[in-house]
């Protein structure tokens, strides 16, 4: 929170005093602090404030911006108010202030660097301050020097928005009544005139009609850095500011022509955070791949609400199931093409779920081409926000045999169970599995194992990751289902989210076996216990004792 303006006031023309380096409990005044930098609106309460007090006020002007300073008597020192910009309601309210008390100095210099006793000071009246105002008007409003190419090239340019960093106002709609129209200025970087802003004796005039030093503002970024503060916004900063708008814009205006697509979130509280997304963190992640967003908002499934993350609860369960009931025929719908009569949309699919979710979420989406999967990167690997992959070439091509599938136990005959454990961020061993796989410590049941090179939370690096990885699990599901043969798979995954979603999208119908889905109670090493069960036409929760089951069939 910033200081009042009176304690900036205090500090400006009384800083703290400090200690001097080597002598102990001698104290020496500390540098000056800047003055608060105020617009017209701000001036015109700081006049008011003036006139209801004592002492002097004056005014020290060069031909854009002001400084006031004000003395309680005639003799003590000028001390610091305010810099900025004198305006029409400043004005107004400085005329009180003209009967008797408002003095008036002009300078060529950067008014709050002066210092007032070595100025020659005049009684100020309304007529001076009226002229004044013209010929600061007359000095930094001016587009004289700007031809209809200048201004058909900028706005181009511009993309009729305002090029001041972190403002991009619309110049073609009036902000508060949303009318059309033009709300904009084509403002010099270098002033057309050496005592402008930014002036200088040579580079004004041969500067004052060149594209390149003109920036298209909007009326409140205009002032700020013509007359509220002009020596804070130098010509090298408004010239980066120039190039970085413009190439930030061309940017954004290519990604029109990327393929569209629909932004599903399958986001929930995990590990008592609340689940937040917004499509401002979807937005360069797709256009990092080539896609770009269709919608304003982002669809969202299996979201649940404020309800607490606990997947071995009855009730996360039973408030979760309550919201499915609406959201996986509207996601079959959407993915079946019929919801706008259409085929089925690309997708860009954002997961930050638990893992029974989105091992169920991937098995509603399918293996199917057109869907894009993202993972959210704990520490950024690319340009954007942290679900965004890097930019192709970034990271050296991954291995292709970065993961691989053992064999923990063979299969011996008759045995109609398996288990498939995906260890990829952390290993399960079988003393934290349950009864129906573990029989004296070891595994009772044929079992294999996904594994990377190491166990690594940020295992998922770029795409292609994905891609080796979901290979992986195609061979694991080849051998329990074409091999193996069996009836049911006791499932336990540690993985990033994007790669559970690629272990559900391996679990499609055409597997006849019925899916087990097993997540770890609290900490690290703790158990897993069986949550949900996923079969080729039904998901049914194993939690509450209820048997809640829904159907999975489009």
């Amino acid at each position: 929170m910033e200081a009042s303006l009176e304690l900036q006031y205090a500090l400006a023309s009384h800083p703290p005093a400090r200690p001097v380096a080597g002598q102990a409990g001698t104290l020496v005044a500390a540098s000056s602090v800047e003055p608060p930098i105020v617009n017209d609106e701000e001036l015109a309460k700081e006049f008011r404030r003036l006139a209801q007090g004592e002492g002097d006020v004056l005014v020290i002007a060069n031909t854009h911006t002001v400084s006031v300073r004000h003395r309680r008597t005639a003799t003590a020192a000028w001390e610091v108010v305010c810099g900025g910009e004198l305006g029409v309601e400043a004005l107004e309210a400085a005329k009180p202030l003209t009967r008797k008390r408002l003095l008036w100095a002009t300078t060529a210099a950067v008014p709050s660097e002066v210092n007032p006793d070595s100025m020659t000071v005049a009684k100020a009246s309304v007529a001076l301050l009226n002229r004044w105002l013209k010929g600061s008007v007359d000095e930094t409003g001016r587009e004289g020097d700007v031809t209809q190419a200048i201004k058909d090239d900028l706005t181009y340019l511009a993309g009729w928005r305002c090029q001041f960093s972190g403002c991009g106002r619309d110049l073609k709609r009036h902000g508060a009544t949303g009318g059309r129209g033009r709300f904009s200025y084509f403002a010099h970087i270098v002033a057309a005139s050496p005592s402008g802003p930014r002036g200088h004796p040579q580079d004004s005039k041969l500067l004052a009609s060149e594209p390149s030093n003109f920036m298209l503002l909007c009326d409140e970024c205009h002032r700020l850095i013509d007359k509220v503060n002009p020596s804070k916004y130098t010509v090298e900063v408004l010239r980066k500011m120039r190039e970085d708008n413009i190439a930030e814009v061309a940017r954004l205006l290519d990604t029109l022509k990327h393929k569209p697509a629909e932004v599903i979130a399958v986001v929930g509280n995990i590990a008592g955070q609340a689940a937040q997304f917004s499509m401002d963190d979807a937005h360069e992640a797709m256009w990092g791949v080539g896609l770009r967003s269709t919608e304003a908002k982002p669809t969202r499934y299996f979201y649940p609400g404020g309800q607490n993350h606990d997947v071995h609860s009855a009730a996360y369960w039973g408030s979760l199931f309550q919201q499915m009931k609406s959201d996986l025929p509207a996601l079959q719908t959407l993915l079946n093409g019929t919801r706008t009569g259409a085929a089925r949309p690309r997708l860009a699919i954002f997961p930050m779920h638990s893992t029974s979710v989105l091992l169920l979420a991937g098995r509603v989406l399918g293996d199917t081409a057109g869907t894009q999967l993202f993972q959210p990167h704990r520490n950024k690997v690319g340009p954007g926000t942290r679900w965004a992959w890097p930019a192709p070439g970034t990271l050296p091509m991954p291995p292709l045999d970065k993961f691989s599938v053992q064999v923990l136990q063979t299969q011996a005959p008759g045995q109609a169970e398996a288990i498939l454990v995906v260890a990829l961020t952390s290993d399960i061993e079988a003393d934290r599995m349950t009864s129906a796989c573990v029989a004296d410590g070891r595994l009772a049941l044929p079992a294999l194992r996904v594994v990377g090179p190491s166990f690594d939370k940020d295992c998922m690096q770029q795409p292609e990751d994905l891609q080796l990885f979901g290979l992986a699990v195609d061979v694991a599901m080849r051998k329990l289902q074409e091999e193996w043969r069996v009836r049911k798979v006791h499932l336990f995954v540690s993985a990033p989210a994007s790669a559970v979603v690629v272990v559900g999208q391996k679990l499609q119908a055409r597997h006849h076996a019925e899916f087990i889905c097993h997540e770890s109670m609290a900490g690290p090493s703790s158990a897993y216990r069986a949550t949900i069960e996923i079969t080729p036409t039904s998901v049914r929760e194993l939690v509450s004792g209820m048997a809640q089951t829904l159907s999975l069939q489009p």
